[in-house]
């Protein structure tokens, strides 16, 4: 018995005549098993494949026992043959695309259609050469006319096929990646045969001719940080060092803005009434461009006003002024200040006159949602009582995760350990809403404690008994045991701090 064309191919040939389809019986039956397997498995490689190649020996190999039926072992061999091509075919395709996801590649799916129809011509020109005996090179030739009357008619869609095939070879961009073409800005979505689909910032999906991001500029936005950059115009009496100082630190606590390259200032001209300036900052991301766009330009008000440094216009100038003190006389102004002030319990026993010396001292200042108004491992040279919002105190431990403490709202305060031991900050504080704060340096306490020596020691005794309530703030301080050597280390602290 003469070997089928399938037989030939897989070598079968080689084997008994008699034996031939039992082989092919069990290597139906194996494939079939291992498909079956594949259903219940995620894998890149589909179960397709071996289902088909089963089936294409199941129906070359029963083709040997047709014998009432003349012909029917002919179909049956050249189905089987198309079976086990189409088969081939697709396990090489997964295992190609098996191996370039592995190395965390995209793979093209122009280059796999385009596999695909090269494969299938191929299994078609060797069915229909060994089964139907066709003569290939003339249909080659008399279907050339036929090619060159469709390259005319599709000429502007063969165009886009071939830029889509040039893009699959230079690789310019990747799915996922952020790209501009001509007007057109977005996010790859997917390379097809005639087009690239983009999805724009305003989430709209946009196919772009092959032909057109072939022919035009490409800018890739994805890989390395990409520069973005506001402007805006400060008052002429601000030092430009100064206001550089001040935008570089409102930067540093944007999240979303890459530490490396570092943010960039420049004094950029000088205009009618104030001097530009550049600010130049980075993006991990280009797709939270207007995210952080946002976030910088409402950081920057909020420093600018903390700082008193005004946004000067030609026609009308923006005033960063407290408008409660304007609203208020000063006197009205001073004794809420006052007030205020007494609520924190270790001012509260001090006179009037007393708390007068700080409240003369005292700067207001507004934080927007997520800024940082002390930083763990600052010095901490200042306290802070709330008056409006909330703010979170969280501490960085050792492995550099961040651990919640507590949230604060009015009329707590922080920093005062730190301002009265000159120790450094032991956690962050960040606004969780808009806050308003009221701020006393270590002047003001150094003004009053030199007037009222005696307040010295009132205020160092509460403070002491606060710390009594955290002994594992006082747990890094050695030598302390016991509230009178407790309020002896903290007395001690504070003379030094303020030289008294």
């Amino acid at each position: 018995m003469t070997a089928s064309t399938t037989q030939t191919l897989m070598g079968l040939h080689l084997v008994a005549a008699d034996e031939r389809a039992l082989v092919q019986f069990l290597l139906a039956g194996a494939m079939a098993a291992v498909a079956f397997a594949m259903r219940r498995r995620s894998s890149l490689v589909r179960p397709a494949g071996f289902t088909l190649l089963s089936l294409g020996l199941f129906a070359d190999a029963i083709s040997a026992f047709i014998i009432s039926f003349p012909g029917l072992d002919d179909a049956l061999n050249a189905v089987g043959l198309v079976l086990m091509l189409w088969a081939v075919i697709l396990l090489l395709l997964d295992f190609a695309e098996a191996m370039v996801r592995r190395r965390r590649r995209h793979f093209s799916t122009i280059f796999k259609d385009l596999l695909m129809v090269l494969g299938c011509a191929l299994a078609v020109a060797v069915v229909m050469r060994s089964e139907f005996k066709v003569d290939l090179e003339s249909l080659v030739a008399s279907g050339a006319v036929a090619s060159i009357v469709l390259g005319l008619a599709l000429q502007e869609t063969l165009g886009n096929i071939f830029s889509g095939l040039t893009l699959q070879l230079q690789k310019p961009f990747e799915p996922g990646d952020w790209v501009r073409s001509a007007n057109h800005v977005g996010r790859v979505i997917g390379i097809g045969w005639r087009s690239t689909t983009v999805l724009t910032l305003a989430n709209e999906r946009l196919d772009i001719p092959n032909a057109m991001i072939a022919k035009d500029v490409l800018t890739n936005y994805t890989g390395e940080p990409v520069g973005d950059e506001i402007a805006v115009g400060i008052s002429y009496l601000e030092p430009p060092n100064r206001v550089r100082e001040v935008i570089l630190r409102a930067l540093r606590d944007i999240p979303d803005v890459a530490r490396a390259p570092e943010p960039e200032v420049y004094a950029w001209e000088y205009g009618d009434s104030a001097i530009r300036y550049r600010i130049k900052y980075w993006l991990p991301d280009y797709g939270l461009r207007d995210r952080v766009r946002d976030r910088v330009t409402t950081a920057i008000w909020y420093v600018l006003r903390r700082n008193a440094m005004e946004i000067p216009y030609p026609i009308q100038t923006l005033q960063f002024r407290h408008t409660r003190r304007e609203r208020q006389g000063e006197e009205a102004f001073e004794r809420k200040l006052i007030d205020q002030l007494r609520q924190v319990d270790f001012l509260h026993d001090l006179t009037d006159e007393e708390l007068q010396l700080l409240a003369s001292s005292v700067r207001i200042h507004e934080f927007g949602a997520g800024e940082v108004l002390v930083r763990q491992g600052d010095p901490g040279d200042s306290f802070f009582i709330i008056r409006r919002g909330m703010v979170e105190v969280v501490a960085h431990h050792g492995n550099g995760q961040p651990a919640h403490i507590a949230d604060l709202r009015p009329p707590a305060f922080f920093g005062e350990i730190a301002l009265m031991t000159g120790e450094q900050r032991n956690a962050s504080v960040v606004a969780r809403s808009d806050a308003e704060v009221l701020e006393m340096d270590r002047e003001a306490f150094t003004l009053l404690f030199r007037n009222h020596p005696d307040v010295t020691a009132r205020i160092g005794e509460v403070i002491a008994a606060r710390l009594t309530e955290r002994r594992d703030i006082l747990a890094a301080a050695p030598g302390i045991d016991g509230n009178h050597a407790r309020r002896s280390w903290l007395l001690e602290k504070m003379r030094a701090v303020f030289d008294l």
